[in-house]
C-alpha cells in the first residue's frame, strides 16, 4: 500500500502551509506577491486530495478483513488524536503566557477533545491553530466508509455533484438559523467536502484521467484559474477555489507519480512527518519569529521554520505518533480475538 509519491504530495502540501503562515510576517508591495504567497494555503486542499485517495485504497485493500467499519475509526483515532491532543495542551499554555486564553472555554476544549470542533464555528480554530483542517478531517473520517460505499456504487461523478452541492444546501440552512463567520463558510466540512468528494471520484476514476502532459496542462490551468479567483476577489470563491484547486491537485497527483523531481526523498521524508510539522510549526510564526521585510528574510525564516519543525517533528513521530499507531493496530488485534502483531 505504501505510494512514495503521495508522501511526496504530503510532503509539498506542508511546505505549502508553512510558507504562507511565514510569509505573514512580512509585508509585500503588490497584490500579486501578496497573493501569490498567500496561495499557500491551498496545500490544505492537496493533503485533503492525498487524504480522500489513501483511505480509498487502504478501503479496497482491507475490504475483506472483519469489522472494517470499526477498524477505520480505530485506526483513524489513533492516527489523529496523539498529536492534536498535544497540540490543545501547547497551545493553551502559550495562549495563556500572553494572557490571551479566553477562546479556551471548556466548551470548545470539550469539542476539540472529541474531535468534533468542525461542527460549531467558535471551536473551529480558536484552540488549536491550523485546527479546521483536522476538524474537516475527522467529519470527513465519519462519513467516509458511507460515502465510499455509495459513491463507487456507480455514477460517481453525479453523485459527488449531489453531495457537493448537498454541503452548500446544509450550509445555507444553517446561516439562515444563526451567524456563521465568513472564515466558517471557507473552512467547514459542508464546504470542503468538495475537494474530498474530488479525491475520492480521482481514486475510482484515475484510469479515465490525463496523460502525464495532459496532467501539467491541466495543473498549470486549474492552478492559474484558482489564482485569478483568489487574486481578483471573484464572488463565491470560497466555493470555487477548493474545487479548481482540487482537481489541480488530481493532475499534480499524476505528475508525482511519474516524475522524480516531483517525486523525491526531500518531500517523502518531510511528508511522511507532516502532520506533527503541520501543528508545530505555528510556534515558530505565531509566537517566535517577528514582524520582517525582505526576500532574504523572508528565505532564511522560512529555512529555519522548516528545519526546526521538521527537527521536533521527528521527536515526536518517534515518541508519540508511532507508539500510539501501535497501539491502535493492538486494539484492533484484540478486537478481533487475534495475538497483537508487530507493527513497522
Amino acid at each position: 500500500m505504501h505510494q512514495s509519491h503521495i508522501n511526496s504530495l504530503r510532503g509539498i502540501a506542508i511546505l505549502m502551509v508553512v510558507l504562507v503562515h511565514v510569509s505573514s510576517l512580512f509585508t509585500f508591495t503588490t497584490r500579486f506577491e501578496t497573493t501569490l504567497f498567500y496561495y499557500g494555503k491551498m496545500g490544505v486542499q492537496l493533503f485533503f486530495i492525498a487524504s480522500a485517495y489513501t483511505l480509498c485504497l487502504s478501503a479496497e485493500n482491507r475490504r475483506e478483513e472483519s469489522n472494517p467499519t470499526l477498524n477505520f475509526y480505530i485506526r483513524r483515532y489513533f492516527r489523529i488524536f496523539p498529536i492534536y491532543y498535544f497540540g490543545i495542551v501547547l497551545y493553551y499554555i502559550l495562549h495563556l503566557s500572553q494572557g490571551s486564553a479566553g477562546a479556551y472555554t471548556l466548551k470548545n476544549i470539550f469539542l476539540n477533545v472529541l474531535l468534533i470542533h468542525g461542527f460549531v464555528p467558535a471551536a473551529n480554530e480558536s484552540i488549536v491553530h491550523g485546527g479546521w483542517s483536522i476538524g474537516a478531517e475527522m467529519i470527513f473520517y465519519m462519513i467516509f466508509p458511507f460515502l465510499f460505499k455509495f459513491m463507487k456504487s456507480g455514477r460517481p461523478v453525479l453523485k459527488g455533484l449531489f453531495v457537493i452541492a448537498l454541503g452548500q444546501l446544509l450550509l445555507v440552512l444553517i446561516s439562515k438559523r444563526m451567524f456563521i463567520p465568513f472564515e466558517y463558510r471557507y473552512t467547514s466540512i459542508f464546504n470542503q467536502i468538495s475537494v474530498f468528494v474530488i479525491g475520492i471520484i480521482f481514486y475510482l476514476k484515475k484510469k479515465h484521467f490525463l496523460s502525464f502532459n495532459g496532467a501539467l496542462i491541466g495543473f498549470v490551468l486549474f492552478t492559474a484559474a484558482s489564482f485569478s479567483l483568489m487574486y481578483f476577489e471573484v464572488e463565491y470563491q470560497h466555493i470555487l477555489i477548493p474545487i479548481l484547486s482540487g482537481i489541480a491537485f488530481c493532475c499534480l497527483f499524476l505528475i508525482a507519480e511519474k516524475s522524480k523531481i516531483v517525486n523525491n526523498r526531500i518531500f517523502q521524508e518531510i511528508g511522511e512527518k507532516s502532520y506533527s510539522i503541520y501543528i508545530i510549526h505555528f510556534v515558530f510564526t505565531l509566537y517566535i519569529l517577528p514582524k520582517m521585510n525582505g526576500y532574504f528574510l523572508l528565505t532564511i525564516a522560512y529555512l529555519s521554520v522548516v528545519v526546526l519543525s521538521y527537527l521536533m517533528s521527528v521527536v515526536l513521530n518517534k515518541w508519540v505518533e508511532k507508539p500510539f499507531i501501535k497501539l491502535g493496530h493492538k486494539v484492533i488485534n484484540l478486537l478481533s480475538n487475534k495475538e497483537p502483531k508487530a507493527v513497522s
